[in-house]
């Protein structure tokens, strides 16, 4: 290989990366453990390094939207627990993180639930589509058990950030992930209860989401 064919391939892996790292830069932004320095520049480097391991680029979108939240969370919680950061602290700050990420999704769409006649249906109008859009059957074998103005229930028997977390050996990172799905019932506990039960969390075999109307 020339010298210049070398340097060319070195600078397209150099790029490959530096997009990658692009991705996780909005998240890490809001990334913030109260009395506590956090090394984020170690947290990029490490999530690079497993979307390059995970050959991410070559993924379907759906895929590549997972694996950037999970290997966030994943090289998170690391580093955290590298500065001797307790698992719920850096729980509540990686979700708190992943919350304000995704705020500009969330916040239209409760300002017209909160506008509407009827804000736990309009929630389920505007959830339900985005819940099959993510979780699709392929990765998580969703099935909606109900879905009306007095209830919306959904399970899943299988789990793609469960077995993220298993094939790399931090089976207590399953948790997070679920926080993670609980951002858009934490920004309408107004209106909206939700009862989870997770046992993928205790490597079960069922996640069930059951939401209904808060009650005055």
């Amino acid at each position: 290989m020339s010298e210049e064919n070398e340097s060319n391939q070195e600078t397209a892996i150099d790029d490959a990366r530096e997009n990658a790292g692009k991705k996780v830069d909005p998240i890490l932004e809001y990334l913030d453990v109260e009395n506590t320095e956090v090394d984020k520049s170690v947290i990029r480097k490490r999530f690079i390094d497993i979307w390059e391991y995970d050959n991410a680029d070559s993924l379907s979108e759906e895929e590549q939207y997972m694996t950037l939240v999970a290997a966030f969370i994943y090289n998170a919680h690391n580093v955290m627990d590298e500065a001797n950061i307790r698992i719920d602290k850096a729980r509540a700050a990686i979700t708190s993180a992943l919350s304000k990420w995704t705020q500009p999704n969330w916040e239209k769409l409760i300002e017209k639930e909160k506008a509407s006649k009827n804000p736990f249906k309009t929630f389920i109008e505007n959830h339900q589509p985005e819940v099959d859009n993510t979780h699709t059957w392929r990765h998580f074998l969703l099935e909606h058990k109900k879905a009306d103005e007095k209830q919306w229930v959904y399970k899943m028997k299988k789990c793609w950030f469960a077995e993220f977390f298993i094939r790399f050996g931090r089976v207590d990172y399953i948790q997070t992930a679920c926080e993670f799905d609980k951002i858009p019932w934490e920004n309408r506990k107004e209106y909206v209860d939700l009862k989870l039960s997770n046992l993928f969390a205790n490597l079960g075999s069922l996640c069930q989401f059951d939401y209904r109307p808060k009650k005055e």
